[in-house]
């Protein structure tokens, strides 16, 4: 469309060149909405030939491959990671019930290295341990007792820790005398006296 085209028709000049700039933007915006489109659709084009490319790709390096047996070492793989979890849980487990028993051994002062270890295992044992529920094992104290019953000198009640207390304080407040030799009753030296020397 040209302005003479216009001006033929009765339209003034002035008239007939806003009109042409009208147009003229019309084109341009619809040639930009068109270029848009373009755009957008080149890039899905785009997008799904290297789709294309990466699953052709991915199913040829799946030539030739079982897929039974691809299952089968999924489940190996999987059964192996739930393996590795649960041994790890048991060792923490296990840990946690060492510490707990070695804590209540420190209460009940056992010293002995050999009854502190035939305790743990004890205790720990599949077939006749104790039960091991919110971080404790039941009936521990009943354990203890019935260990004691055993072997008298595992560790001392709290009746037994008051008479040797006591004993301790009689022997400290008891008067300390000095034999006819110097030597004091537990066997120490005194003040002894030396005889004098002859020459």
């Amino acid at each position: 469309m040209k302005t003479a085209e216009l001006t033929a028709l009765g339209i003034s000049e002035e008239v007939a060149t806003k009109i042409l700039a009208m147009n003229g933007k019309d084109i341009e915006n619809a040639k930009a909405g068109k270029d848009t489109e373009i755009a957008k659709i080149t890039a899905e084009r785009d997008d799904l030939k290297t789709r294309l490319a990466t699953a052709e790709t991915t199913l040829t390096s799946f030539e030739g491959i079982d897929p039974k047996q691809i299952k089968d070492e999924v489940q190996t793989w999987k059964k192996k990671a739930e393996d590795a979890e649960k041994n790890f849980n048991a060792q923490i487990t296990a840990r946690d019930q060492k510490d707990w028993i070695n804590k209540k051994l420190d209460e009940y002062e056992v010293k002995s290295p050999y009854a502190r270890k035939s305790l743990t295992d004890e205790l720990m044992s599949a077939e006749g341990g104790l039960t091991w529920k919110d971080n404790k094992f039941f009936g521990f104290d009943d354990f203890m007792k019935a260990a004691k019953e055993k072997d008298s000198s595992l560790y001392l009640t709290a009746e037994e820790k008051a008479a040797k207390e006591q004993a301790a304080n009689a022997q400290q407040a008891a008067p300390k005398f000095t034999g006819p030799t110097g030597k004091q009753e537990d066997g120490s030296a005194g003040n002894q006296k030396k005889a004098p020397q002859i020459f």
